[in-house]
C-alpha cells in the first residue's frame, strides 16, 4: 500500500482493532466560492417592491384608460380644455368622461370620431340623470352596482325603482348609458360624499326604510327576542339592538365599511344570521321573511361565533352619518 507525501498516518491501537487516522496538513487552503447561478433575493426588499402591486391587485375596483371608450360624434376645438359637460354633449359616456378627465385628458387616448354615433342616438341629459340615480340607489341600498351587459348575475331590482320611479328597463340599459366598462371597476366609495339636500321627498322617504349593511340588524329593532333566550346571548342581542336603533353611518355600510369592524367582530352578516336563529322563534323568523324584513331565512354558519364576544358597550357606528345634508 502506498501513500502520497502530503498525507500523514498514525496507527492507533485499541483493545479490539487498529484505526488509521489521516490528516491533510499539506493541503493548500481553499480560495473563492463556486458560482451556482442562483439569485438569492432579499425578502424584505422584494416585499417593498411588490407592495404597490398587491395593494392594487387586492382591490375589485380600478378603471384603466384602456377600459373606456373615447368615441365622440365630433372633435372639440381644443381637447386640452374640454369639460365634462362638453364630453357628454359630444356623446362620451359619463363615467368614461370622468376617468378620462381625471387622467388629465391624456394624449395617449385621444378623442376619436365614431361615424356610428349620431346626435339622435345619444341619451338625453334627463335619461343620464335617471341612470345615475338608478346606479346610486343600488349602491346605497344593496352595496353593489346593477348588472352591466357582461354580467350574467342580475341583482334584485328594488320595487321603488320599478314601481315608484318607473325604471322598468333591464339593468344594463341604465348602466350602458353612463359607462362602457363593467361598473364594478368604478370605485363605489363616491356615494358617501353625495348630499341629500335636493333629493325628492319620495326618495328620502324610501331611504328612511333602510340602507345596505343594516338589514340583518333590523329584526332586533322590530321584534322582541324569545322568552327562553340563552343568557350567553344577552350581550350580543344588546349590541345588535344598539346598532339597529342608531343612525346609519358609512362606517357600517359595506361600500365604505371601517376595516376594524371585520377584524374585531368577524363577518357581521354571518354572525347576525346565527344570532337571529338563536334569538327569535321560528314563527318570528318566518314572519320576518314574509314581510321582507329579511330577504330569506339565515343559514347556520357553524364557524362564525364572534357574536358570543359582542358587547353592548362596543360602538361600531362611528360618526360619519349617511343621512346628512
Amino acid at each position: 500500500m502506498s501513500y502520497r507525501a502530503n498525507r500523514h498516518y498514525q496507527i492507533i491501537q485499541t483493545n479490539q482493532f487498529q484505526i488509521i487516522a489521516m490528516s491533510f496538513t499539506a493541503t493548500q487552503a481553499f480560495v473563492g466560492t463556486p458560482d451556482f447561478k442562483i439569485i438569492d433575493i432579499n425578502p424584505q426588499e422584494v416585499a417593498k417592491a411588490l407592495q404597490v402591486y398587491l395593494d392594487r391587485g387586492s382591490k375589485l375596483t380600478g378603471v384603466s384608460l384602456d377600459d373606456i371608450s373615447t368615441s365622440v360624434i365630433s372633435l372639440p376645438p381644443d381637447a386640452s380644455k374640454v369639460t365634462l359637460t362638453d364630453l357628454i354633449a359630444l356623446g362620451m359616456k359619463l363615467f368614461d368622461a370622468i376617468v378620462w378627465l381625471t387622467a388629465g385628458r391624456p394624449t395617449t387616448h385621444r378623442l376619436q370620431v365614431d361615424p356610428a354615433l349620431t346626435k339622435d342616438s345619444l341619451p338625453s341629459l334627463h335619461e343620464i340623470a335617471r341612470s345615475v340615480f338608478y346606479v346610486y340607489f343600488f349602491l346605497l341600498t344593496q352595496a353593489r352596482y346593477p348588472a352591466g351587459s357582461k354580467n350574467t348575475e342580475k341583482p334584485r331590482v328594488p320595487n321603488f325603482l320599478k314601481v315608484i320611479m318607473g325604471m322598468e328597463l333591464d339593468q344594463n340599459v341604465y348602466v350602458d348609458r353612463i359607462c362602457s366598462f363593467e361598473p364594478q371597476k368604478f370605485d363605489s366609495s363616491w356615494i358617501q360624499y353625495v348630499s341629500f339636500k335636493n333629493f325628492g321627498q319620495e326618495t328620502i322617504s324610501r331611504f328612511g326604510l333602510g340602507v345596505a349593511g343594516y338589514r340583518l340588524f333590523g329584526p332586533f329593532k322590530l321584534y322582541k327576542v324569545k322568552d327562553n333566550l340563552n343568557p350567553e346571548l344577552t350581550n350580543a342581542v344588546a349590541f345588535a339592538q344598539k346598532v339597529s336603533t342608531s343612525a346609519p353611518t358609512w362606517d357600517i355600510h359595506p361600500a365604505t365599511r371601517n376595516p376594524s369592524i371585520l377584524t374585531k367582530r368577524g363577518n357581521l352578516n354571518k354572525n347576525l344570521g346565527n344570532l337571529i336563529l338563536e334569538a327569535f322563534t321560528e314563527e318570528q323568523i318566518d314572519e320576518m321573511v314574509s314581510t321582507k324584513v329579511l330577504f330569506s331565512k339565515p343559514q347556520k354558519e357553524v364557524s362564525c361565533r364572534n357574536y358570543l364576544q359582542w358587547s353592548p358597550q362596543d360602538d361600531i357606528s362611528g360618526s360619519t352619518f349617511i343621512f346628512r345634508e
